[in-house]
């Protein structure tokens, strides 16, 4: 599935966005590599910047409000009901970062951190659905929670989404699909005392592309730096990246096996 016109499923990784310091950086770049489009939005809105991908929204952006906050991108989950949605994640563990609000008729989110430190969003869906275009080049692929307590981080989100896991960890790699309704959705990476210690738990977000070596050089091209290059895996060519301003993120080249996990 590519285009999405209805709600999320509950638990459903459904859009994912960034601040920046220089939305039109930002844009400029995510558009070489990525094939971004999009207009700066309003001010009245903090300047949130939707962008599209054959007109269908794919990501969002929001001029950093204080320079000195972290940059990086957050992933949402679809909610029926942002309240009891917050309420049954703090009763799991979670604490609030950031309460529910309204979007004007777009839909209600807040942002919590999970008892692990990630920090993840919460969308409940109004007029805006979330992303519109998923599993194809610009769009969103995958999200996993990549955290160094991975049986703390499942525990939580099975408590409070109703999430399922397939195991897939091998010797050396912590590893569990995210399964709603028997589905994967997503996935559960536990970090070892190989990464380093400045890597904080955290939702990392995969966007296709068509070619993951290309993709790579327009990245390097555009100023941003290449954190993994790109190799196989059975899912797809895949790389990780930093974009100018050091938002991490990754680009699969993906396998149709990929794609029909991920969809919506």
């Amino acid at each position: 599935m590519s285009e999405v016109t209805g709600p999320y499923k509950q638990g459903v990784p459904c859009w994912v966005d960034m601040g920046s310091p220089d939305l039109r950086a930002s844009l400029d770049f995510y558009g070489t590599v990525l094939g971004w489009e999009g207009e700066i939005g309003p001010e009245e809105l903090g300047f949130y910047t939707n962008c599209t991908v054959r007109g269908k929204r794919v990501a969002g952006m929001m001029k950093l409000p204080e320079p000195d906050m972290p940059i990086a991108w957050t992933t949402y989950l679809a909610v029926g009901d942002a309240d009891a949605a917050v309420l049954a994640m703090k009763a799991a563990g979670a604490t609030e970062v950031f309460p529910v609000m309204d979007v004007l008729d777009l839909g209600r989110m807040a942002l919590l951190a999970d008892p692990t430190g990630a920090v993840v969003g919460l969308w409940q869906a109004g007029t805006h659905i979330g992303a519109e275009l998923v599993n194809e080049p610009g769009g969103i692929v995958w999200n996993e929670l990549m955290t160094r307590d991975s049986k703390a981080a499942r525990q939580f989100y099975a408590t409070a989404f109703g999430y399922d896991y397939e195991d897939m960890s091998a010797d050396g790699f912590d590893y569990h699909a995210i399964l709603v309704d028997g589905r994967p959705i997503g996935g559960v990476m536990g970090m070892d005392e190989n990464w380093p210690d400045e890597v904080h738990a955290h939702w990392a977000v995969t966007f296709c592309v068509e070619d993951a070596d290309d993709a790579v050089a327009k990245v390097r091209r555009a100023g941003g730096a290449v954190l993994s290059e790109p190799q196989d895996s059975p899912y797809g060519r895949h790389a990780t990246c930093g974009d100018p301003h050091g938002a991490t993120f990754s680009v699969i080249a993906s396998t149709g096996d990929m794609d029909e996990a991920s969809a919506p």
